[in-house]
């Protein structure tokens, strides 16, 4: 009877010391281990430069391992679906914003997943804008100039971007609604292309994200007539805003945040929202966004949750309006 009670005992025991590394693990504070970025853009791209601050703040605050891992391709999705993909435990976080997040899902049929779905907003991070710009000896020196000049003409004028559907596209599709304006698009390769197009006088006019656009502006070979975003910005501070210049509501930036499969405990993307905004509110972290030609701009979970909402549904009506819709893939 004793040794079949000590059996007993030595069974329970050896049981619960079986299952203890179990529960400790499970119990152990977020995170334990290392955690991967998946930048769905290659590597220096402005999206890139977000995810990596990022990934450097986190594996300071954490004690832990970050590792970026670039999987650029198809406007995003490439990444995403990889994000989305993933174990939602909080060890796979994905950069994302309004190209990759906002844009494809609006103007994209055929996607292979449901992006708004699939992955939850965590936190906001930066924002850069577009610049308006036209050829050097255009005559028009101001948005209104312009619209008179572009409704004088006995042909539509032509705008260019780089892609159909991404934000250069979308930023002129809501000026010529707003401008009751007809243009053409006429999309290239990239931003590169279609900036020379417009300074060589091809196009009438582009609007491009500010980092490509910058040096070209700084060199004279483009006018810049317009900054989409509310303020000014630091880099043109002479250049006055779409607002400023009568375009009432006309605020477009393109921003960047960090992205988590949409099934992540609830305290865990709490907790990534509070490190992250936190962190990069610091002087040093947003010097370095700066330095990189983003703008600090910093929303928490809740916030940036509600603002993609909005965005999403206020660029799906653009993309209704200007009857942008592509085949995943490439296909029109």
């Amino acid at each position: 009877m004793k040794r079949r009670s000590a059996l007993k005992l030595f069974g329970s025991t050896a049981a619960l010391a079986v299952a203890r590394p179990a529960w400790s693990q499970s119990a152990a504070p977020y995170p334990n281990r290392a955690i991967k970025i998946i930048v769905s853009s290659t590597p220096g791209s402005a999206t890139d430069v977000a995810g990596r601050l990022v990934g450097d703040l986190l594996a300071a605050r954490y004690g832990q391992s970050i590792v970026i891992e670039n999987k650029p391709g198809a406007g995003g999705v490439i990444g995403m679906t990889a994000a989305a993909a993933a174990t939602p435990d909080g060890y796979t976080i994905t950069t994302g914003g309004l190209g990759h997040n906002v844009l494809p899902p609006v103007t994209l049929r055929g996607l292979p997943i449901d992006i708004p779905k699939a992955l939850l907003p965590v936190a906001q991070v930066a924002e850069f804008v577009n610049v308006l710009v036209v050829r050097p000896d255009h005559p028009a020196n101001n948005v209104q100039e312009l619209i008179a000049y572009l409704k004088n003409r006995p042909n539509k004028a032509l705008y260019g971007s780089n892609g159909v559907g991404s934000s250069s596209q979308m930023t002129s599709e809501l000026f010529a609604i707003q401008a009751k304006l007809p243009l053409d698009h006429v999309p290239y390769k990239g931003a590169s292309e279609a900036l020379v197009g417009t300074s060589m006088g091809d196009l009438d006019l582009c609007f491009m994200n500010l980092p490509p656009t910058l040096a070209m502006v700084r060199a004279g070979k483009l006018k810049a007539l317009a900054v989409t975003s509310s303020y000014r910005v630091r880099q043109l501070p002479d250049v006055p805003t779409m607002q400023e210049q009568g375009m009432s509501d006309f605020d477009v930036t393109s921003w960047l945040g960090m992205y988590v499969p949409s099934k992540v405990d609830p305290a865990i993307v709490a907790q990534l929202s509070r490190d992250i905004v936190e962190g990069m509110s610091t002087p040093e972290q947003q010097n370095k966004l700066i330095a990189a030609g983003l703008e600090p701009k910093l929303r928490d979970a809740q916030a940036f949750q509600a603002f993609t909402a909005s965005e999403l549904q206020r660029w799906a009506t653009v993309a209704q309006a200007a009857n942008i819709v592509v085949e995943y893939g490439g296909k029109s």
